[in-house]
């Protein structure tokens, strides 16, 4: 809704004055002045309204949401998943190539473009669209009509492809947030400053403590993943290059995605935890400070209670441990002290726990950070993953090229989707980023 869009848009403008009013006593040294009381109270009133008058609007979108879903027959939801299972991805290719939009995959890209224009992202008025439960409906290679989701082939001599080794995917089972069917930007406001009291004589004036506000932003950044396919292969009736296709787009976008919420901040990418530059940081070895260990250092116990620690500090709560192979590999072979009794490392074999919390491991995790003369570095990072949230807008776009590679028989394919990744609470997260394994 156009109204809802606006009160958010109000209340970020709101938040922002607040902001530099914070900064400006914060550099000038000095108390609220009255004209700036009087304007606070006014913005702060101002908030509590617009909380309210979008709560309520949201309330009845969603009941209009549902008023709308229960009207459809249940006969209606069982052709709807019937359509699902009768998509073909190799016929979305085609129709996309051709510019003609019918049968199942024309009636799931109108879908799509509902989707997209409630989430107010702009999308090709040529591509074809394709709503998000496509692409998550199981397929199997003997499933629907004569195995038709996948089990008939060209020839019966055809075997599946066997696909390159995926790096392992760790955040969707640490209780990441999800965020979808967003509408434009979205803040989320937080206060940056704890609640304060102050003691005072029996009638003594108490003492103003003001509250600090900030935001999280969360606006659509566009994810494309690529793959080129054999013209010969599109033209013939095989069922199986749906299955290798959406896969092979599907995995990409999901790695690509876990990579920058990890460690993004190249360009057009969300940040990531180790680009954010407000999370705790600890340094390898059980180093002081940045400068201790030039070229980085050897994890040691301390470091893993190092980031117990510093989150404990931040009045948070982690929930899981992070790394790469490498840095499992050391401290299953690290002695927990110097002097301690063979075998008493600090990650025991055959575990998934780390200083009593779940303990995970991905080629995500980058081992290639650099500090002083060192390139290879790598990080362990431990936080609550329930305070970083991955937003979505509408569903995916697939855009097909069938000219790029015409000269070797080839049709590049698309698909483009919009997310972004942010940490609601970043002090909830600390990372060592300079570990030597």
């Amino acid at each position: 809704m156009n109204k809802i869009k606006a009160l958010k848009e109000e209340r970020g403008r709101l938040l922002g004055e607040l902001s530099t009013l914070q900064g400006t006593l914060e550099k000038e040294s000095r108390s609220m002045a009255d004209t700036e009381k009087t304007r606070l109270t006014e913005i702060e009133a101002r908030l509590s309204a617009i909380k309210d008058e979008v709560e309520t609007l949201e309330r009845l979108q969603n009941l209009a949401a549902q008023a709308a879903g229960s009207s459809a027959s249940k006969s209606e939801e069982v052709e709807k998943g019937k359509m699902a299972d009768a998509y073909s991805f190799r016929k979305a290719m085609q129709m996309a190539t051709s510019g003609r939009k019918e049968g199942v995959e024309g009636e799931m890209s109108a879908v799509a473009a509902a989707e997209f224009q409630r989430s107010g992202v702009s999308v090709a008025a040529h591509s074809l669209l394709i709503p998000s439960e496509v692409f998550t409906r199981s397929m199997t290679a003997t499933g629907g009509t004569s195995g038709s989701e996948g089990g008939v082939n060209i020839q019966t001599s055809v075997g599946g492809i066997i696909d390159v080794l995926m790096p392992k995917m760790v955040l969707n089972g640490l209780g990441v947030q999800k965020l979808s069917g967003l509408v434009g930007n979205l803040d989320m406001p937080t206060a940056s400053t704890l609640p304060a009291a102050g003691w005072n004589t029996e009638n003594g004036t108490a003492t103003e403590k003001s509250p600090a506000f900030g935001k999280v932003t969360f606006s659509p950044k566009r994810l494309a993943a690529f793959i080129a396919v054999s013209n010969q292969l599109m033209l013939q009736s095989s069922n199986s290059i749906d299955t290798y296709v959406r896969e092979f787009l599907l995995n990409a976008m999901a790695l690509e995605l876990e990579k920058a919420a990890i460690k993004g901040g190249g360009s057009n990418e969300p940040v990531g935890i180790l680009g954010n530059s407000s999370i705790n940081i600890a340094y390898a070895g059980n180093a002081a400070s940045n400068s201790t260990n030039a070229n980085g250092a050897a994890a040691v116990w301390a470091d893993v209670v190092n980031l117990d620690k510093l989150v404990d500090v931040a009045n948070a709560q982690g929930n899981a441990y992070i790394t790469n192979p490498k840095v499992k590999a050391a401290l299953q072979l690290t002695a927990r002290q110097s002097s301690g009794v063979e075998g008493n490392f600090i990650l025991p074999s055959a575990t998934n726990e780390l200083n009593g919390y779940p303990f995970a491991w991905s080629t995500n995790v980058p081992s290639n950070l650099s500090k002083g003369n060192s390139s290879t570095l790598s990080a362990l990072i431990y936080g609550d993953f329930t305070k970083m949230a991955i937003a979505s807008w509408g569903g995916m776009e697939l855009t097909v090229d069938p000219y790029s590679g015409a000269k070797g028989g080839l049709t590049n394919v698309i698909l483009n989707s919009y997310l972004d990744v942010n940490l609601l609470q970043p002090t909830a997260f600390a990372a060592i980023k300079d570990i030597v394994a």
